[in-house]
Order: C-alpha cells, then sequence, then structure tokens
C-alpha cells in the first residue's frame, strides 16, 4: 500500500509539473507574439496590434480549454481503467478462495468416508457434504460462466416454466453443507401460480444467489424470511434477512460487476448480486433493495407472467 501511495504521489506531481510547463509555455508563446505585433506597428505606423492581441489571447484560451479538458479525460479514463484492473485482481483472489473452499470440504469429506469406519448417519452426512460442495462448486462455475454469457451478448434460453418449483428448489440447493442447520420461513399462497417465459436455469442461479448472501450475511440464529406471491401481472419473490443490511448510499453500487460489502469474515466474488440483478433484468423483471423489519437486507425480485 505505501509503495502505491508513492507511485500514485509521484503521478500526481508529474502531471502538475506537466501543465504548470505548457501552461507557461503559452503564456512565453503570447508575450512573443504580442510584443512582436507591437513592434511591428510601431514600424509601419499602424494600430493593429490591440486587436492581433485579443485574437492571441481568445485563440489560446479556447486551445487551453480544450487541451485542460482533454487531459481531465485521460486522467479519468486511465483512474476508471485502474480501478476496473484493481477490481479484476481482487476478483481473481476471491474467486480463487471461492473455487477452493468448497472443493476443500469435499475432498475431506471424501477422505473420511475412505480411511475410517462410520455409522450410517454419519457416512450420510459426510456423503450430504460432499454433495453440498459439488454443488456449490458448481454454483460458482455458472456465475462465472453466466457473467461471462452477459458480457457477450449471448441470448438466454425462452421458454415457460414453473417459478414457483425453482424458487422453491433454490431454497433446497443453498440449505446444505455450511447452511445445513439455518432456519428458513417460507411463505406461499395456497393457489397454483402462473407461468414466466425464460431460462429457468438462470433464474434458479439468480435466487439462489440471493438466498446464500442472506445465510452468509446473517446471524446462524436468525432465521431467513423468503415469500413467493403473485400479482395479475408478476411473481414476485422476497429474500428478508436479519443481517446489517446494506447502507441506502450502496444498493446501486453492489449491482455492478466484481462491487461488494466489505463484512467481517465473510468472502465474494462481487457477482452474486450483480448476475441476480441482470438476470431478473433480462427477464423484464425488476430487483429492489430495501431495509427489512429487522434492520437486514430485504431484497424483492418482480418478473411478469406470460400472458
Amino acid at each position: 500500500m505505501p509503495r502505491k501511495k508513492a507511485y500514485r504521489t509521484n503521478q500526481a506531481w508529474l502531471t502538475g509539473v506537466l501543465g504548470a510547463y505548457i501552461l507557461m509555455q503559452f503564456s512565453w508563446w503570447a508575450y512573443l507574439l504580442i510584443k512582436q505585433n507591437r513592434t511591428i506597428d510601431e514600424l509601419e505606423g499602424t494600430s493593429n496590434a490591440a486587436r492581433y492581441t485579443l485574437m492571441i489571447l481568445g485563440e489560446g484560451s479556447v486551445f487551453l480549454g480544450l487541451l485542460s479538458l482533454g487531459f481531465v479525460a485521460i486522467w479519468r479514463g486511465i483512474r476508471k481503467e485502474r480501478a476496473q484492473a484493481e477490481k479484476e485482481r481482487h476478483f481473481l483472489l476471491a474467486v480463487t478462495h471461492e473455487l477452493k473452499t468448497p472443493i476443500a470440504g469435499t475432498q475431506l469429506a471424501i477422505d473420511s468416508l475412505k480411511r475410517h469406519e462410520w455409522d450410517e448417519t454419519t457416512k450420510r452426512e459426510l456423503y450430504e457434504d460432499a454433495s453440498a460442495g459439488l454443488s456449490r462448486l458448481y454454483q460458482r462455475v455458472e456465475n462465472i460462466l453466466h457473467s461471462n454469457r452477459l458480457v457477450s451478448g449471448k441470448a438466454m434460453n425462452r421458454e415457460p416454466f414453473d417459478a414457483e418449483h425453482i424458487f422453491k428448489e433454490a431454497i433446497k440447493r443453498q440449505q446444505t453443507g455450511p447452511f445445513r442447520d439455518r432456519a428458513i420461513q417460507l411463505m406461499t399462497q395456497e393457489k397454483a401460480m402462473g407461468l414466466v417465459e425464460g431460462d429457468a436455469d438462470a433464474m434458479a442461479l439468480a435466487w439462489g444467489n440471493l438466498i446464500e448472501n442472506a445465510f452468509k450475511y446473517s446471524p446462524n440464529d436468525e432465521p431467513v424470511h423468503v415469500a413467493i406471491s403473485q400479482s395479475p401481472d408478476y411473481l414476485e419473490c422476497t429474500v428478508d434477512d436479519g443481517g446489517s443490511g446494506i447502507p441506502s448510499n450502496k444498493r446501486k453500487l453492489v449491482l455492478e460487476k466484481f462491487e461488494r460489502i466489505e463484512h467481517t469474515n465473510t468472502t465474494g466474488t462481487g457477482l452474486g448480486l450483480y448476475l441476480a440483478h441482470e438476470i431478473i433484468r433480462m427477464h423484464g423483471g425488476e430487483l429492489t433493495i430495501d431495509t427489512s423489519k429487522r434492520g437486514g437486507c430485504h431484497i424483492t425480485t418482480k418478473i411478469p407472467l406470460t400472458s
């Protein structure tokens, strides 16, 4: 960090010195031109020096203004590129950890099954841990692949699917492994719900990311509240946790790629909310973030039903 700060300080000094040098050079050239025009006026007995002086100062000011705007645009572009490169570097570090963790958990469960004789209950738990690790590894890879698909502009599948079933399956997939004992309170309506047209796998990934975030960023003893309901035109799903929530001034930021709110003892790639938002948007829906009654995060997704 000190090296980075020194590098940025040196760059700022270099930019300032270069800008001051250019300004001094333009001032010196303007002075010489004005002086030359006055000398010509004295020799020829004319009175054009004042007009030429205004012309030189006017054109010089416009040129300096445009040059300054160009410098500002270039500087902002460089800063933006550096910030993006820094985000991608952090993403690579985070994704390495996110991929290694489920692999290590799965490997540990398999090694335990191979080396020891366990009772049936313990065996079943170890098999579940291994399966959960593979499932989480699959989700991490899917996040990365879907992110690349969004960047490349590839179209998603478009076919009607039972969104209520997909939402409930997403809950079951997340309630495994380290989140096996986490409590979920599901609220749903009794009557059958309509169909949604789109990519069922993508929507399962989006809802799964929201539920996983609720588990990760809330205390273990706090249940996660999820609900699914239907209005005449939309299917609405909500995920509500009892964590620390997302500050109102950060809610747009966390929907961008690689952006995340830092929490103690939590890791992430900055793709979860970004993908959920983009997938739901591509289905013609919307995702909103609010504060829950418990002070945590309350996320609402709305997706249009098929006609």
